[in-house]
């Protein structure tokens, strides 16, 4: 098990090393490059010409990024709103339905013995209803 752990410990700090070799400095002596002075050397830069449009590139798209998150959300919290607006409308529209199924019929009373009495003139169903068939005294 320690094996494992040291060798990746051991490749990490490799990896830590070798990231240091472009902060070294190149001298030009003649036609030859070298990393040690020279008589007569030139310091050259070593730093990429596309660095300071990459810097510039990272910091649009930084730019760019930000502006979706803000984007992104303002539209989160206008959804959330219309949801909580759709949620009211849905609970209105439950209680309403609610309110007039407890409703008492037009002319009926609670408690009223017409108003529990089966209707003499009931027109039947559209549709077929399976009835239990009735059961035979003995």
């Amino acid at each position: 098990m320690q094996k494992p752990i040291l060798l990746a410990t051991v490749l990490v700090a490799a990896c830590a090393v070798s990231t240091g070799a472009g902060a070294q400095k190149v001298y030009r002596c003649g036609n030859t490059y070298s990393q040690t002075p020279c008589g007569g050397g030139k310091t050259l830069d070593t730093t990429s010409p596309n660095a300071a449009s990459s810097v510039a590139r990272k910091q649009a798209v930084d730019k760019e990024n930000k502006r979706q998150m803000e984007a992104a959300k303002a539209m989160e919290k206008a959804r959330l709103a219309q949801e909580a607006e759709a949620m009211k409308r849905h609970q209105a529209e439950l209680k309403a339905m609610e309110e007039e199924k407890n409703k008492p019929a037009k002319g009926a009373t609670a408690g009223t013995a017409s108003a529990q009495a089966p209707l003499k003139n009931k027109k039947p169903p559209e549709f077929f209803t399976a009835k239990q068939a009735p059961t035979e005294k003995p």
